[in-house]
């Protein structure tokens, strides 16, 4: 793989990472608004569940990428 295809997987993954974790606080904020009386309790069991899957998938792809890296020169 080349630096470039590399670079531009990575920052990919990274793009792809932030943009799930902001979906993630969107549904926590919606889950949450269903249930005034327990608003927090709601929302943090949602953001952090979704947020630990995401990292661990964010981890997990990046382990990947990393398996493919270029040789430094």
């Amino acid at each position: 793989m080349s630096e470039y295809k590399f670079s531009f997987l990575r920052s990919l993954l990274t793009v792809g990472m932030n943009l799930m974790l902001l979906a993630s606080l969107f549904v926590a904020m919606y889950r949450a608004s269903l249930t005034p009386e327990n608003f927090n309790i709601t929302f943090f069991k949602t953001v952090f569940s979704l947020i630990a899957v995401i990292l661990t998938l964010f981890l997990g792809g990046r382990r990947l990428l990393n398996r493919y890296r270029p040789p430094e020169p």
